[in-house]
C-alpha cells in the first residue's frame, strides 16, 4: 500500500512537471510575440514621424526656391532633405495632379528607379511629394537636359537662370 502511494506522488509530480513546463513555454511564446509587436509599432511610429518632417523640410526648401525665383536671385541654396529630388514638369499630359495642368516645380522623395513614371508617382503622394505652380516656366535641368537634381550632401547651390534651374 505504500508503494501504491509513493508511485501516485511521483506519477504526479511528474505530470506537474510537464504542466508547468508547457504553461511556461506558453508565457514565454506570448512575451516574444507582444515585444515583437511593441518593436514594430515603435519603429512604425518612428518612420511616421521621419516622413512628416522630411515634407516639411521639403515644402519650406521649395517655398524657399520659388521665393528666390520670383525675387529675381540669380543663385539659392537648398539644404534639405536629403535623399530628395527638385523636378520641373511643363504643362502637358504627364504631370503630378497638384500642378491643375500648369507648369509647376516640385521636391519629392527620390523613388529607388529614377524614372519618370517612379518621380510622378512621388510627386503626386501627398507624403512623399510638393509641388508648387512655375509661373516663369524654368526647367530644372542638368547640363542641356531636363533632369531631377538629387539633394545629395546639402546644402546645395541652385543656380537660376532665364529658362532653367540647374546645379552650381
Amino acid at each position: 500500500m505504500n508503494n501504491k502511494f509513493f508511485l501516485k506522488q511521483v506519477l504526479l509530480k511528474k505530470n506537474r512537471n510537464g504542466f508547468l513546463l508547457a504553461e511556461e513555454t506558453l508565457k514565454i511564446i506570448l512575451a516574444v510575440i507582444s515585444i515583437g509587436f511593441l518593436v514594430y509599432f515603435l519603429s512604425a511610429l518612428y518612420f511616421a514621424n521621419q516622413n512628416s518632417k522630411d515634407l516639411e523640410q521639403a515644402k519650406a526648401s521649395l517655398k524657399h526656391l520659388v521665393d528666390g525665383i520670383n525675387s529675381g536671385a540669380k543663385e539659392v541654396q537648398i539644404y534639405n532633405p536629403e535623399g530628395w529630388a527638385i523636378i520641373s514638369w511643363s504643362s502637358g499630359n504627364e504631370i503630378p495632379n497638384s500642378c491643375n495642368e500648369k507648369s509647376c516645380i516640385c521636391i519629392c522623395d527620390n523613388p529607388l528607379i529614377a524614372t519618370k513614371s517612379n518621380f510622378l508617382d512621388n510627386c503626386n503622394d501627398k507624403n512623399k511629394g510638393f509641388c508648387l505652380e512655375n509661373t516663369k516656366k524654368l526647367v530644372v535641368s542638368q547640363g542641356n537636359v531636363q533632369t531631377p537634381i538629387l539633394i545629395k550632401d546639402p546644402p546645395i547651390n541652385l543656380q537660376i537662370n532665364k529658362k532653367t534651374i540647374s546645379r552650381k
